[in-house]
């Protein structure tokens, strides 16, 4: 018994002390830093108070820890005042750690200034106890009465364990089966006292001997309620319960009480044991769905975020002119590159090579070697081969003028490029090149190549903007185009 008081108290214990007085109860009397300031009588744990003048003035007592139902409590301490007013108040988390009963009683009381170190203020003490409050032990009160009324509408259910520890229904069909084991602590889910006693686990199976839940416990009826029973099902739900069995943990299967409430409780709450075989391919269907709308939602992000094109309506111009209408789709960087699913394995897809048309469920693909055009929403593309380009791209339309464009690769978005109408390739005309920044004059001997025009002057122009690629390409069709 002396350990189940030790464990109440010092599991009631957390927190940082704000006391600073030493407290000491000695020969009747409450002394705060060797200085008395009160009277004090114990009789079986009921503490009472009383001013230098053995003028009574409350009584305090612990309430235990209890689980009631499915709502475990710290328990609290109880105060009656002079009057027969009764106080119940939570213990605080601000005070020190403590084995004496009396100590821990002071230090909650003194948490609520009605002793303090020049001993009970009488005018606290009168206001405190004004009124009564009980909302506490009513409240467990209300949580044992519907621990009742469930454990009523279990029994109604007729289940039972016979004497070979299989479970029937009331209508005598087995449906399951049950065992009971001692554990290794260490094993076991129990966060009860480690003193002296014995760990055990309940385990429920259904006709097919799969295991559907576990109960872990001790072998005392104290701990278990202290720290309250709970029912850990195949599925990862946790049950609270409560039970009790007295000192036996021996007795068969058919009469443990443990047992019987676990068996109908898990029932009460849908498991029905018999072939669960459906429920399991259910909860793994469930699972898998789960995976699946998850890793969709995460793809949809990641097209929302790309620089591809998904299902949007358009048209495409092909080689001979035509021009078709449907959806169009292009992805121009690797989706699953995008989301971290590569496989480690070098990627050949040509992305922003080929385009996509679907038209009434039907899809045909349009090449940018073959110098396709085609529109998605707002925004044209082009297929070209570039300067710097590794093969054939779609490439996006930033400006047009007579067939001549200025152009950007979206997998570059910071490099522009100019397509005249009299070159078979777009041209980057920009300051990088393959290895670091391209100087002045290099520059100037690309653009004077490419736009072959006398006319326009290199250092009139920035080739590194998208606006300057479109002054070149106004000036070109005033001053060049023959």
């Amino acid at each position: 018994m002396m350990n189940t008081k030790i464990f109440v108290i010092s599991t009631m214990l957390v927190g940082i002390s704000v006391f600073s007085q030493e407290i000491k109860i000695k020969k009747g009397e409450l002394l705060l830093d060797d200085k008395v300031v009160a009277k004090v009588e114990d009789k079986n744990r009921v503490y009472r108070f009383s001013d230098m003048n053995d003028k009574f003035q409350f009584s305090a007592a612990i309430i235990s820890p209890k689980t009631s139902g499915t709502q475990p409590d710290r328990g609290w301490i109880e105060c009656i005042g002079a009057n027969g007013n009764v106080k119940e108040i939570e213990f605080s988390d601000n005070v020190t750690f403590t084995l004496s009963v009396g100590k821990l009683l002071v230090q909650n009381i003194m948490a609520r200034d009605l002793i303090t170190k020049d001993g009970i203020d009488e005018a606290k003490v009168n206001e405190f106890f004004l009124t009564a409050d009980r909302s506490l032990s009513e409240k467990r009160n209300e949580s044992t009465a519907s621990q009742k009324a469930d454990a009523k509408n279990e029994d109604d259910l007729g289940l039972s364990i016979d004497f070979k520890d299989n479970i029937k229904n009331k209508n005598g069909e087995v449906i399951g089966s049950i065992t009971r084991v001692i554990v290794d602590p260490s094993q076991s889910k129990f966060f009860g006292s480690p003193m002296v006693h014995k760990f055990l686990e309940y385990r429920v199976f259904d006709f097919n001997r799969v295991l559907i839940a576990k109960l872990p416990c001790t072998d005392s009826d104290i701990n278990n309620e202290q720290v309250g029973l709970k029912i850990y099902t195949f599925d990862n739900k946790v049950i609270p319960m409560a039970a009790k069995n007295g000192w036996d943990y021996t007795k068969p299967l058919s009469v443990d009480d443990i047992a019987d409430r676990l068996v109908k409780k898990l029932y009460a709450n849908g498991y029905s044991l018999g072939d669960m075989r459906p429920v399991f391919e259910g909860i793994e269907q469930e699972k898998r769905d789960a995976v699946n709308q998850k890793n969709l939602k995460a793809e949809n992000q990641a097209k929302a975020n790309s620089i591809n094109i998904y299902n949007t309506p358009g048209y495409v111009i092909d080689k001979t002119g035509t021009k078709k209408e449907g959806n169009i789709t292009i992805e121009f960087e690797s989706l699953d590159a995008k989301m971290g699913r590569e496989k480690g394995m070098g990627d050949l897809t040509n992305y922003g090579g080929s385009v996509t048309l679907n038209v009434e469920g039907k899809n045909e693909f349009f090449k940018a070697k073959d110098g396709v055009k085609f529109c998605a929403g707002e925004r044209c593309f082009i297929g070209v081969a570039g300067t710097d380009m590794f093969g054939s791209k779609f490439t996006e339309i930033l400006s047009e003028n007579n067939g001549s464009y200025v152009l950007v690769n979206l997998r570059t978005p910071n490099y522009y490029y100019l397509k005249l109408a009299d070159q078979p390739k777009a041209a980057y005309l920009g300051e990088n090149g393959d290895f670091g920044t391209r100087k002045p004059e290099k520059m100037k001997k690309i653009f004077d190549e490419y736009v072959n025009c006398p006319a326009m002057n290199f250092s009139n122009y920035d080739t590194t903007t998208k606006d300057g690629l479109i002054k070149i390409l106004d000036d070109y069709q005033t001053s060049c185009k023959k």
